[in-house]
Formats: structure tokens, C-alpha cells, sequence
């Protein structure tokens, strides 16, 4: 609760505090605009002065219209001194012709020679291209700011030109920038197109550049006016120090390239703004540090009956069930604490009750688990006496194969082979219409004689007693697989040796039943055959690449095995505490792999 409550006043801190900087911000935003309204205001007053001047030297270019016509240069004069008197053109009003040539200037004391006025190029524009303009300051031996106007005659041809000149030192120039009084730090300056203060109300500034005027030139020139607080000119750089931080309001003028700027100290225009912020923050601040104690004290009487329970739970988790909770009130925790003791009660009770259950389940589990230690011993004692069952059956089995190889080879192949000469002797003087009766006979007897060999090999190779388990695999694959046109490979890892008669019984017959497989159902262009001898193992490994099947399915299914089976390699292996691992897939081959330990017994 005091989280979340002190997360709520954090919020609230931020609104105020966003609420407080958005006003401080409209505060100055308006203090801006003031300053800005009032810049213009300045220059809409400086543009009235400028055109009623210029208005003066246009009453004179109309009276010269007529007078130079007339060559009558007196009441020319008369006009000339008239606009003097009546502008604040303080050192002169001159009148030119069209070649630039001085023919009158007003006072007469006015000590400039017309060589000095046709340097002037505003002058010179103004007799040339016949426009009205005013100059910024120009600076030749002395500094001055120039007007004029042209002179038209009746025709509208230009004739000459009327023009002021004005000392931007003289008082009467000066007062254009009366003082306002909108704080101690504000002055005003008269800036022209080149950036150069021409007047400020603070004296020491006329005639300088302004620090911002190439800014300035800037607006004069685009007749845009811009209010800023400027404060990167105000930073330290270097060895020279800081100044204060500034507000300046600029507003172009209409008539003349000229710009009023009002500037003002940071602090003493935003004082207002900075005021309010001061005044609100503190009650801000208060509010919130309320809302934090009324947290924290709502939060004690809920966390104080909330850790009794709490260290009550951390007693019933550690197993004493025994302290009763302390009652906390009739409130809502209060009655939180009567259902928790009533629970410690009733869990009290379970716990006793299960206890009693555990006693009797222990009882029954003990008598389960030594019957099913008794049912365990049996199944591996019968797990044993099939085991050694299986083992002599598979004895037996080898036997009786040895036994009738034996007599098929002592016997059986024998006789063939006597009959297969009787019949080769029969042949050689029988009549010639008996010769090919014979020869199909004697055809027939080899090929009993050649089953009778394989079979033999099949039911127990002699070359496995005498050769060994590689020779003996070879023979078998070849025999049985490269007559299919099956490419046959053998490859024999490790160093290669005699194993145990069981060992290379058991191997062989699952390597004889593997090449059966795919002798009858693999459909393979290539077998692999690899025997590795270890030092605690051999393995066989039996490889194709024919059409494969699905190994689990072939297993579960009593029509797929075949002889010994997938199931009788396994348990050959098994009774060797081998292992056999079969790996196929429809279309990606088949291989058959055997491993089966060598223990000390056995070798």
C-alpha cells in the first residue's frame, strides 16, 4: 500500500511538476510575445518617422520637378531649408542633378563637396536608377546614413535626385529610441543591414557590431522578426568570461534595412515565470509529503496485524501447530485471523489423522514390498533357469546341426559323390542313345552334391572351427550374396584373433541370419560387412543399401520373422550380455549391429 500510495504521490509530483513547468513555459512564452509586439511596435513608430521624413524630401523633388525646368534654383533653396528644418536629417539636405552633380545643399554651412556625395553609393543608385532608399551607416572619414528620393520631370524622365544626411550620433537621431521602462536591464537597439548598432540606449554601444548580426543581417534582409532567449553568446569560451543570459526581441522595419532589437537579462524577463515556479513547488512539495505520511500511517495499520499473521504462517510452515494467532480486532484482518487459527486447528487435526494413515500405509507397504521381493527373486530365478534353458537349447541346437552336417558330409555327400562317378563312368561306354539321358542325370547329382555342400556350410561351417569367425562371415557372404550380383565389402578393425567358441558362434549366426535378410528381401546393390576386435569387445556390423523396413513393426509382428528372427539374434546376443541394435527405414537401407563384451572368463 505505501508502494503504491507513494507510486500515486510520485504521479501526482508529476503532474504538478509537468502542470508548474507548463505554465512556467506559457509564462515566458507570453513574455516573449510581449517583447516581440513591442519590438514591432518600435519599428512600425521608426517606419512612420522614416517615411514622413522621406515624404519631406518627396515635397522638394516635386518642387524641383518644375524648377529645374525653369533653371529657378531660389524657391528650390526655400524647400531645401524647409525640409532641413522640418527632418531629422541634421547634417544637410542636398539636391543633385542627373549626372550626380551638387546644384543645392541646405544648411549652407553643410561642409560636404559634391565629389564627397557622388562616393556615396546610395547616392550614386539613386541618380541612376531613380528609387528611393536609405542607407545603413557608412563610414568614409566620418560615419553617416544617407536618404534620397528622385527627381522627375513632367515626362517622367529622371532629372536628379533629393537627398539627407543624417548623424546617427546626434541627439535628435538618438531620441527615435526613447527608453521603455520594462525593467532595469532592458536597451534598445538600432541595428542595419550589416549588423552595426546605429543607436542603442546604451551609449557605448552605438557604432559597434552587434553580437548577434550577421543573425541580425539575416532578418533584415528577409524582413522576418524572431524573439529568442540567446545563450550560447552568453557562455564562457576561452579567457573571456560568461555574460549574463539574454532575451532579445527583433522586428525589422518597411522603409530603410534597418532593425530594432530589444534586449533584456534572462532573470529579470522570466522573473514572473520563476516566481510562480518558486511559489508552487514548496505547496507541490507539501502536498505530496502529506500524502506520503498519510501513506505510511494507513499502510502501519494494515502491515502491524498483516506480520503477526504473517510470522504466525512462518510458524505453521516450520510445523508448530501449537501457538495459537492472537486476536487482532473485530475489523476484517481481525476475522482474517480467526479463520487463520481455526485452519491451524483443523490442520492440526489433519496432520494427527494422516499421521495415523502413514503408520498403517507403512504397514501395508512393508508387507507388499516383501511379497513382491519374494515374486522378485522367483521371476529371476526363472529368469536364470531360462536363460541356462536357452542357452542349452541353443547347444543342443549347435550340436545337432554338427551331428547332421556330420552325417550329410559322411554319408549323404558321399554317396553322391560315388554316384555322380558311377554315373561319369556310365557315360564314357554307354550307347550313344543313352550319353545324353546320362549327362542330365549326371547334371542332377552335381547340382544335389552342390546343396548338399551349402547346406552343410549353413547347418555348421567347418571353416568357423577351423579358420575362424572372419573367414567363415566372407565365405557366407560371398556364397550366399555375390551370385545375386551383390557388391560384397569386408573390412576387419583392430588386431584380429582367435574369440571363444560361443563368441564366434554367436556372431556368426547373427551375421548368417542378417545376410539371409538381405539375401531374400533387401533388394541391395552393395553390403558392408565390418568386424572390430576390441579389448573388451567385438562387434559385427552388417550394412546395405536396400529398400529397408520398419524395424519395430517387423519385430512386433510374428510373420516377419523368419529362422532365428530379428528376435532370436537379439536373444543370442542377450545371453552373451551383448547388445544388438537394428537401424532402418523404408528406402534407406538397413544395418544389423552386434556387440558383445569379452569378459575374462571367456578369453
Amino acid at each position: 500500500m505505501l508502494f503504491l500510495v507513494g507510486l500515486g504521490m510520485l504521479a501526482l509530483a508529476g503532474i504538478l511538476g509537468t502542470a508548474i513547468m507548463a505554465a512556467s513555459r506559457e509564462l515566458s512564452a507570453q513574455a516573449l510575445r510581449e517583447r516581440l509586439h513591442l519590438a514591432q511596435a518600435l519599428a512600425d513608430h521608426l517606419d512612420y518617422v522614416l517615411k514622413s521624413n522621406l515624404v519631406a524630401l518627396q515635397d522638394v523633388a516635386q518642387s524641383a520637378r518644375a524648377d529645374l525646368e525653369t533653371a529657378g534654383l531660389k524657391p528650390l533653396k526655400a524647400a531645401l531649408r524647409e525640409a532641413y528644418l522640418r527632418s531629422i536629417f541634421t547634417e544637410g539636405v542636398f539636391l543633385l542633378d542627373r549626372r550626380g552633380a551638387l546644384l543645392a545643399i541646405e544648411p549652407q554651412s553643410a561642409a560636404r563637396t559634391p565629389a564627397e556625395l557622388a562616393a556615396v553609393p546610395l547616392i550614386r543608385r539613386v541618380v541612376q536608377e531613380g528609387r528611393p532608399e536609405v542607407s545603413g551607416l557608412v563610414v568614409q572619414g566620418n560615419r553617416r546614413i544617407y536618404a534620397g528620393v528622385p527627381v522627375r520631370d513632367y515626362g517622367g524622365e529622371l532629372v536628379g535626385a533629393v537627398g539627407g544626411e543624417v548623424d546617427p550620433a546626434s541627439p535628435r537621431f538618438r531620441a527615435l529610441l526613447s527608453p521603455i521602462r520594462m525593467g532595469g536591464t532592458t536597451y534598445l537597439d538600432l541595428v542595419d543591414g550589416h549588423g552595426v548598432v546605429l543607436a542603442s540606449t546604451k551609449p557605448d554601444r552605438a557604432f559597434t557590431e552587434s553580437d548577434h548580426g550577421r543573425f541580425l543581417a539575416g532578418l533584415i534582409q528577409e524582413k522576418r522578426s524572431a524573439v529568442r532567449a540567446c545563450h550560447s553568446c552568453h557562455e564562457e569560451q576561452g579567457q573571456v568570461p560568461a555574460r549574463e543570459r539574454e532575451v532579445i526581441a527583433f522586428a525589422p522595419l518597411t522603409f530603410a534595412p534597418w532593425g530594432v532589437s530589444i534586449r533584456q537579462a534572462e532573470d529579470e524577463a522570466f522573473a514572473g515565470a520563476r516566481a510562480a515556479q518558486r511559489r508552487l513547488l514548496p505547496i507541490a512539495a507539501v502536498t505530496i509529503l502529506l500524502g506520503l505520511l498519510f501513506a505510511w500511517g494507513a499502510a502501519r495499520s494494515v502491515t502491524r496485524p498483516l506480520g503477526i499473521l504473517t510470522r504466525a504462517a512462518q510458524r505453521i510452515a516450520g510445523g508448530n501447530l501449537e501457538q495459537p494467532t492472537p486476536p487482532l480486532g473485530d475489523d476484517e484482518i481481525g476475522q482474517l485471523a480467526r479463520s487463520f487459527d481455526h485452519m491451524r486447528q483443523a490442520l492440526k487435526d489433519s496432520l494427527a489423522a494422516i499421521a495415523g494413515w502413514n503408520r498403517e500405509l507403512e504397514d501395508r507397504v512393508g508387507k507388499r514390498t516383501r511379497e513382491l521381493e519374494v515374486l522378485y527373486q522367483e521371476l529371476r530365478r526363472k529368469e536364470e533357469m531360462r536363460g541356462e534353458l536357452l542357452k542349452k537349447v541353443i547347444a543342443a541346437q549347435e550340436e545337432e546341426r554338427k551331428r547332421i552336417a556330420r552325417e550329410l558330409h559322411d554319408e549323404t555327400s558321399q554317396a553322391s559323390a560315388a554316384l555322380l562317378l558311377a554315373i561319369e563312368a556310365s557315360t564314357q561306354r554307354a550307347p550313344d542313345e543313352a550319353k545324353e539321358r546320362l549327362r542330365r542325370m549326371k547334371a542332377m547329382a552335381g547340382r544335389i552334391l552342390d546343396s548338399i555342400h551349402r547346406l552343410i556350410f549353413d547347418l555348421r561351417p567347418s571353416m568357423l572351427d577351423d579358420l575362424g569367425l572372419v573367414s567363415a562371415l566372407r565365405a557366407s557372404a560371398e556364397s550366399h550374396l555375390e551370385p545375386l550380383g551383390m557388391d560384397v565389402a569386408f573390412e576387419v578393425s583392430g588386431a584380429e584373433r582367435r574369440l571363444p567358441a560361443e563368441i564366434e558362434t554367436t556372431l556368426f549366426r547373427i551375421g548368417q541370419e542378417a545376410i539371409s535378410n538381405i539375401r531374400r528381401h533387401a533388394e541391395a546393390e552393395s553390403v558392408k560387412i565390418t568386424v572390430e576386435f576390441g579389448e573388451q569387445c567385438v562387434a559385427l556390423r552388417v550394412q546395405d543399401d536396400g529398400k529397408g523396413f520398419n524395424a519395430d513393426e517387423l519385430e512386433r509382428s510374428p510373420e516377419g520373422v523368419r529362422g532365428l528372427g530379428l528376435l532370436g539374434m537379439r536373444e543370442r546376443a542377450l545371453l552373451l550380455d551383448g547388445a544388438l541394435t537394428i537401424t532402418s527405414a523404408p528406402g534407406k537401407g538397413s544395418e544389423v549391429s552386434a556387440r558383445i563384451p569379452l569378459t575374462r572368463s571367456r578369453t
